[in-house]
């Protein structure tokens, strides 16, 4: 039983069943809700983790996802992600003038094993084409995908889906068996027990944890809030495409920028980065006034008179590991028949649901090729997948 319908619980969900076992999948709200449809989309392959010019730990933990998302996208992985929309396969780094972001371009190139270019000005995509003299751009090998579709891929193969008021899920642990009370979003009780529970619930698994009679020591955790930035094309102007991450003198990206497609068709630039990190203390429009400052900054050659501007906040939820440090990859935490996972990075799905197939292996034995549980569950292909925060009817748009 995986409680949590984001990117780790389904992901982990497809594998479990390949590998014979029976599964059902326990969600409060639409699919991939909460950091999943946040997520830029963006299978990282180290080299944000290696703006230092030293291969961290970090990048090496997160070097060869590209490589497995790829293979599933082919459809010869472990989950079929052949339906999966890529946005871009390769991202772009750009460097403001001044010697100290050019640098940490050029060592970064050499830190890890993503490839990395440094592009000729004749060759730079049309967003590029009004920089100025010393602005430095890459090409990194890096694809970006949409979130929504990953999900949508992942649904149909995951099994059952259940879907309950959250703030009504109970959990009982006896007899080396784990059971699940709730009430489902019709008011009917629902009531299932397994031999093994997932906590996949992002930082939701705070509150599952305890309701499950663990302490916080059992599955450390920590929130690192994030302040993200919409930009939506004006009227009679569109944004250009974009996708990459704007260095400056930190480790961290100034901007990190990808692009979608609204619901009424009209460009998002959808960013994160620094500005993101950074912005949890700033309202709304403080961001956005942040936001134009960066982009100004970053972009001088982009009109964005006409855009419009929006901001939302998710909680990125992440296992502490050993010694109470920010982790480098998904954290497992092993609590008897409870196992409860953060997977770090949209782009450790795969490592995350390796983590927790080696756990039940291990704390239930081999599947055994059954798929019970599917009579009375609502099925994976009629569960909605979470409408991207930019097309949310609800959301304010200013000028």
């Amino acid at each position: 039983m995986i409680i949590g319908g984001g990117i780790a619980g389904l992901w982990t969900s497809a594998r479990l069943r390949r590998l014979g076992y029976s599964t059902v999948i326990v969600e409060s709200r639409a699919l991939g809700s909460g950091q999943t449809i946040w997520s830029q989309g963006i299978i990282h392959g180290g080299l944000k983790y290696a703006l230092t010019g030293e291969a961290s730990g970090a990048s090496r933990a997160i070097a060869l996802m590209p490589e497995i998302w790829r293979e599933c996208m082919a459809g010869r992985g472990e989950v079929d992600l052949s339906s999966v929309v890529t946005l871009s396969e390769h991202q772009w780094l750009w460097s403001t003038p001044g010697l100290v972001s050019r640098i940490a371009a050029a060592a970064a190139s050499r830190a890890i094993r993503t490839p990395v270019e440094k592009v000729e000005r004749e060759r730079w995509p049309g967003v590029f084409g009004g920089a100025a003299k010393g602005v430095d751009v890459y090409r990194v090998g890096e694809p970006v995908l949409a979130t929504a579709s990953v999900v949508s891929a992942l649904r149909g193969q995951c099994g059952p889906v259940v879907r309950v008021k959250g703030d009504s899920i109970r959990i009982e642990r006896t007899g080396g068996q784990v059971g699940l009370h709730a009430v489902g979003h019709d008011g009917v009780a629902v009531v299932m027990a397994a031999r093994h529970m997932v906590l996949a619930a992002g930082s939701g698994n705070a509150g599952l944890v305890r309701g499950a009679g663990l302490t916080e020591a059992d599955a450390p955790m920590q929130m690192r809030p994030l302040h993200m930035v919409m930009i939506k094309g004006g009227e009679g102007g569109d944004l250009p495409a974009l996708f990459g991450h704007c260095l400056g003198a930190s480790t961290v990206p100034r901007l990190t920028i990808t692009t979608a497609n609204g619901a009424d068709g009209a460009a998002v630039w959808w960013v994160g980065g620094g500005i993101a990190e950074e912005g949890n203390a700033r309202s709304g429009a403080e961001q956005i006034a942040a936001a134009k400052k960066e982009l100004a900054a970053c972009l001088p050659w982009v009109d964005l008179g006409r855009a419009r501007w929006s901001t939302g906040r998710i909680d990125r939820a992440e296992g502490l590991s050993d010694g109470g440090k920010r982790p480098d990859e998904p954290v497992l935490r092993a609590c008897g028949e409870v196992s409860v996972i953060w997977p770090t990075k949209f782009a450790f799905a795969p490592r995350a649901a390796e983590l927790v197939s080696a756990r039940v292996v291990e704390a239930v034995g081999p599947g055994r090729g059954e798929r019970g549980l599917e009579a009375g569950s609502t099925s994976a292909e009629s569960a909605a997948v979470a409408v991207a925060p930019w097309d949310e009817p609800e959301r304010e748009w200013t000028a």
